[in-house]
């Protein structure tokens, strides 16, 4: 089952927001112009998934490690 999932709203203003959902569930909106330029967004960032899941996991990976690292010198922020 996808998460996949891509609402283009037309604004008062004018402009255009589109709502864009990942495989992963992560989540992002913008507003453009264009319709064509809601559709050209929501490509590029499904497209880049991959590579923003394996920025969050690393950056996930560094904080869990600090965390580990304060704890073992004595340092707890609970």
């Amino acid at each position: 089952m996808t998460k996949e999932k891509m609402l283009i709203t037309k604004l008062d203003s004018g402009m255009w927001k589109v709502e864009v959902t990942d495989k992963y569930g992560d989540w992002t909106s913008v507003c453009e112009e264009t319709i064509d330029d809601c559709r050209a967004f929501a490509k590029e960032w499904v497209n880049n998934t991959e590579r923003r899941k394996a920025s969050s996991d690393s950056w996930a990976e560094c904080v869990k490690q600090m965390i580990k690292n304060d704890r073992e010198a004595g340092r707890n922020w609970e």
